[in-house]
């Protein structure tokens, strides 16, 4: 996430629905990739890629696969 490339505390908040049901659903994540359930009651997949933020310096993701 961008608050690890910066060193910055950020959080996003991702509001959507199941796709099978479509039941309501909201997780917060913070820089550290810490997930919180805010509404719903899921256990959602977090997809984290692995790459060392510490060494990262390539213009975006992509260039790092």
């Amino acid at each position: 996430m961008e608050g690890r490339l910066r060193k910055e505390k950020l959080s996003v908040r991702i509001d959507t629905e199941c796709a099978c049901c479509g039941r309501k659903l909201s997780v917060q994540l913070d820089e550290q990739l810490r997930g919180e359930v805010i509404e719903g009651n899921p256990e959602p997949l977090v997809f984290s890629p692995d790459v060392d933020w510490d060494t990262f310096d390539e213009p975006n993701i992509t260039h790092a696969y």
